[in-house]
């Protein structure tokens, strides 16, 4: 990404320089007159320009007006030091980005820069990549939802970048097939592509999982290891639930994000490293910043463009045609004769919400392959869905006069084994039905699991 900062002020500009480069934007332009700009917009490529709209001779406002024609694909963003809305308006109606005004807030005028540069990579995108196709990368993500498409036409877009990526979206809805397909589309396709679970990995590994340590470092390491930023070297590094880092570690990562360099444990001198970094969560990040959860340099830095994938339930005829896919691949997987879904069955799927998103669709659909009683033939009705489903397991009843007296800790046991029981056993889904972190329902776990008496609610799980 190449950036133009345009001020007649030297303070200003060398200000502004040192800031982007703190934030990783080592490739500036510095232009001290809106002539100079003009000039140079001619000879170089640029992606934003920041604009100060008060200069002598030629001014901001002139700026934009001669080079937006010129330089349709070139984002323009004005800053000045007086807030006068007839010039705001005037200045978006000539195309600019956005209207800041002096002193800007560094946070604020950083994510403006994101913004920016995300809405260039979504225009470029949409131009390489036809809306109605999915693009090839990403052939294992099923869909005829416009939004979902749009989406995967950004990825694409942003692979060819290789800038870091996060993708957010509800547990389940298909996070990590999108980071492969970011993967296939980029041009480290041929490299390797690790997965690593953040919140899986313990705090005290934390270090010699990411960076490696070497022989003898500490009581243990009999050999050399290699951390998982040196095993995704040349290719894509995907971070998993990386909402859940703690914030102690946070910086950690963020030092070699902006180093390139990675420090094992009982080396002697850092590694470079070459990976594109690929992150996920079901986390609202902005949200955990706002709270103190997590680092705000942090997100920027993972943040280069950001997918937001939409939930199952919000993407039209997508629910058909994935219950008809799992449904088909898990009659492989049983060896058995190909189903199909009676329209009742498929009416009682469309109108369900989906929770779990795709995930659950994809278990749904094997439970039914399997639980499809001979007598129906090939057909799955409601019936074989039902008694697959997660809202009928475990013989819960809704009626509130079939619960019995106990105490708010037993009762808190047993909702905690019931929602695992409804997903098989998955502690992520588990966090997000429950409204905690995964490390809460751990502890949750593991303090009811010491009362012999609590304990037994999860015994089969």
């Amino acid at each position: 990404m190449k950036l133009m900062v345009v001020d007649d002020e030297p303070v200003v500009l060398s200000t502004m320089q040192r800031l982007l480069r703190r934030r990783g934007y080592k490739n500036c332009v510095l232009c001290s007159s809106g002539r100079e700009a003009l000039e140079r917009l001619e000879t170089e490529s640029v992606n934003v320009v920041l604009l100060d709209l008060l200069m002598s001779e030629v001014d901001g406002l002139t700026v934009l007006e001669q080079a937006k024609p010129r330089h349709p694909r070139t984002e323009f963003i004005v800053i000045t030091a007086v807030e006068d809305v007839e010039q705001a308006v005037k200045a978006l109606r000539l195309g600019a980005y956005d209207y800041l005004i002096k002193p800007v807030d560094q946070q604020r005028l950083l994510l403006t820069i994101e913004r920016a540069y995300e809405r260039l990579s979504m225009r470029a995108g949409l131009e390489g990549v036809a809306v109605s196709d999915v693009p090839e990368a990403f052939a294992g993500v099923f869909t005829v939802n416009s939004r979902m498409k749009e989406q995967l036409a950004y990825a694409t877009a942003l692979a060819r970048g290789g800038r870091p990526v996060l993708i957010t979206g509800e547990s389940g809805t298909g996070k990590e097939l999108v980071a492969r397909g970011i993967h296939a589309a980029g041009p480290r396709a041929d490299g390797p592509f690790v997965a690593v679970n953040v919140s899986a990995v313990p705090d005290n590994l934390f270090e010699s999982q990411f960076f490696g340590h070497q022989k003898g470092a500490f009581t243990g390491a009999s050999a050399d290891h290699e951390g998982f930023f040196q095993q995704a070297h040349g290719g894509t590094l995907f971070l998993d639930e990386v909402g859940e880092l703690p914030m102690h570690l946070q910086p950690k990562l963020l030092r070699v994000l902006e180093e390139r360099t990675v420090p094992p444990i009982g080396g002697r001198k850092e590694l470079a490293v070459d990976v594109c970094v690929i992150s996920a969560t079901n986390c609202d990040l902005d949200k955990a910043c706002a709270e103190g959860r997590f680092r705000l340099d942090l997100l920027y830095r993972l943040r280069g463009g950001h997918i937001i994938l939409p939930p199952l339930r919000a993407r039209d005829a997508d629910i058909a045609l994935l219950a008809r896919h799992f449904l088909e691949k898990a009659c492989e997987d049983l060896d058995r004769p190909s189903l199909e879904l009676s329209p009742g069955a498929l009416a009682w799927l469309e109108a369900c919400d989906f929770p779990g998103n795709v995930r659950e669709l994809s278990n749904l659909m094997h439970n039914a392959a399997l639980r499809n009683p001979e007598a129906d033939g090939n057909v799955v009705k409601v019936e074989s869905l039902l008694s697959g489903s997660h809202s009928t397991s475990e013989g819960t009843s809704a009626d509130p006069a079939a619960r019995r007296l106990c105490s708010l800790r037993e009762n808190e046991a047993r909702h905690v084994a019931y929602v695992l029981r409804a997903m098989q056993g998955d502690r992520h889904e588990a966090a997000r039905i429950l409204g905690i972190s995964l490390r809460q329902v751990q502890r949750k776990i593991a303090a009811l699991q010491e009362d012999a008496r609590l304990g037994t609610f999860f015994g089969d799980i």
